[in-house]
């Protein structure tokens, strides 16, 4: 592993637009995806290697990039193994994803890519990811040194190919990671449709054992997902409270699923808090405090529909604040 560890994670927004065309002009293509780039080994080294995953939500993201650190980290470089040794891409996602992601995310895939190429990718029943990121990271290997110059490049692939496109490009970062062996510091900045939930944790080492990066990325990705589902779980107590969905319904079901899997969460990063000496600032993120929020935050846009229910006598008033 490399001296320091540094990682971001970024949510990213690609707009391709036709600068020109006739009846095409003006028409344009989105792409969304999550990117964490991992650089593993010494720079320079002979045993560098640098990957990129991206992904359809953060937590996954964050939660292969931690496997893939861990693999690196427990048997050395991944490239040129003997077969019987090589790293199983498709068994680590299929147990990053059981359980919840798995049946109520039909949407998700990954893709791991090293020097632009495409080492493994995988996705649920639904949509795919874009082609366009694809291209991206093709573009991103021709120039290392720039990721935004990967933009002038792809626009210029696509000019040689007979199609003049103007490409937008928005990211926000969502993780901020930085780990030596006597320390990891991580920053999560969560935008959600109320406020922008910011936090840091840093983990220091515990009984002599060191700090590892595939250990923080996966604190990480518990807390990302956990925030997630704290909204969704609260959205839908309410939503189930004022009979706005249908009674063991299968949202019901799934903010049930979801509640469970807060538990859960939480037991992941207790277990990381007692494996290493961990501090938060401002707080360490509450889910049940979140869930709160949340519940607060549907009985204001809920509150139309709650009072049409309640005008047609669908629903007793009985509980119901304004």
């Amino acid at each position: 592993m490399p001296t320091t560890f540094n990682a971001s994670l970024l949510r990213e927004k690609f707009v391709i637009r036709d600068a020109v065309g006739g009846g095409d002009a003006g028409t344009s293509i989105v792409a969304l995806s999550n990117r964490i780039t991992i650089p593993l080994g010494l720079p320079g080294g002979r045993s560098e290697e640098n990957y990129v995953v991206r992904a359809q939500n953060m937590h996954t993201c964050a939660r292969f990039a931690a496997r893939i650190a861990q693999e690196y980290s427990e048997k050395g470089p991944l490239m040129g193994r003997k077969p019987k040794d090589e790293f199983d891409w498709e068994y680590a996602w299929l147990a990053l994803c059981k359980g919840y992601e798995k049946t109520w995310n039909p949407n998700r895939w990954v893709a791991v890519y090293h020097k632009g190429r495409i080492l493994f990718e995988a996705q649920g029943e639904g949509t795919a990811r874009h082609p366009f990121v694809d291209i991206i990271e093709q573009c991103d290997a021709v120039n290392p040194e720039s990721y935004e110059e990967s933009l002038t490049i792809a626009e210029e692939a696509f000019k040689k190919a007979g199609r003049t496109v103007s490409i937008e490009y928005d990211s926000n970062v969502a993780l901020i990671l930085s780990v030596k062996d006597d320390e990891g510091k991580c920053g999560v900045i969560v935008r959600g449709p109320s406020r922008t939930t910011t936090f840091n944790f840093t983990a220091r080492p515990r009984a002599g054992r060191p700090v590892k990066p595939s250990q923080c990325l996966s604190a990480a990705a518990a807390f990302l997902e956990g925030i997630q589902l704290s909204f969704l779980v609260g959205m839908t107590n309410i939503r189930g409270l004022y009979e706005l969905i249908e009674k063991n319904g299968e949202e019901v079901r799934k903010g049930r699923e979801a509640s469970q899997k807060l538990g859960r969460l939480n037991s992941a990063i207790a277990q990381f808090e007692n494996l290493q000496e961990v501090a938060y600032r401002p707080d360490r993120p509450e889910f049940s405090k979140m869930i709160d929020e949340a519940e607060s935050f549907a009985r204001k846009t809920l509150a139309q529909e709650i009072q049409r229910k309640l005008d047609s006598g669908e629903l007793s008033s009985e509980g119901w604040v304004q």
